[in-house]
């Protein structure tokens, strides 16, 4: 059995000022470098985004890299990542998914291989990372069996992925085992700020586009 791959790349990037996916980090976009973690590991590569406009800035930056990925649209306008994950589970040919959220920079292959062994050997629902608060929802395998209750509390109006993860009563991976794999807990850094983007890892405090600047969002 394998395992597909999905990245939530909503958008947004409210407290960025302008859109994280493209920011450039060792001369590639951070949703590029995502995909091309995931790649290796994953028999099927997802893309789930907020809008059709969406859609088209992601293909316009995976370009040629993008050739394997298959891009989606919310079916839920303005719910979050959870609507991702939904999008996500609905559309995966593989019982699990890989899922992981576009702002990490330093993802570990080790790590996430872990999941997805952990994640084969399990009847769980979800399989996810410990990380400060608890599990870490787009550090997790979902199989496309937790469906129906990803659906079922969007349905009621739940939009925080902890609680979604939650209702799955998932298996979490505690820390001290999964740092044996990464010791500075690297994987779990997230980009929300551009004062998170390491000076001497950024390409441009213009965060380029292939074709030029971002303009900040509105």
């Amino acid at each position: 059995m394998g395992t597909s791959g999905a990245v939530i790349a909503g958008g947004g990037s409210r407290r960025f000022g302008t859109d994280k996916r493209l920011v450039r980090i060792d001369g590639r976009a951070l949703l590029v470098r995502t995909i091309d973690v995931l790649r290796p590991m994953t028999s099927e590569l997802l893309v789930v985004v907020a809008s059709e406009t969406d859609r088209t800035v992601v293909s316009d930056v995976l370009g040629d890299a993008g050739e394997d990925v298959s891009v989606h649209v919310d079916a839920r306008p303005d719910c979050g990542p959870a609507a991702g994950l939904e999008v996500a589970l609905s559309v995966a040919r593989e019982e699990s998914v890989l899922v992981v959220a576009t702002d990490h920079p330093a993802l570990r292959p080790e790590v996430l291989a872990l999941l997805a062994a952990r994640a084969a050997t399990s009847d769980a629902l979800a399989v996810a990372l410990e990380g400060p608060y608890g599990g870490e929802p787009l550090l997790a395998v979902y199989r496309t069996a937790a469906l129906p209750k990803v659906r079922s509390r969007l349905d009621a109006g739940v939009r925080r992925m902890q609680d979604v993860l939650a209702a799955l009563d998932p298996v979490v991976i505690a820390s001290s085992e999964w740092r044996a794999y990464d010791p500075a807990g690297a994987t779990l850094r997230d980009i929300d700020v551009p004062s998170d983007v390491p000076d001497e890892h950024a390409d441009d405090h213009a965060l380029q586009r292939p074709d030029g600047p971002v303009e900040p969002e509105r």
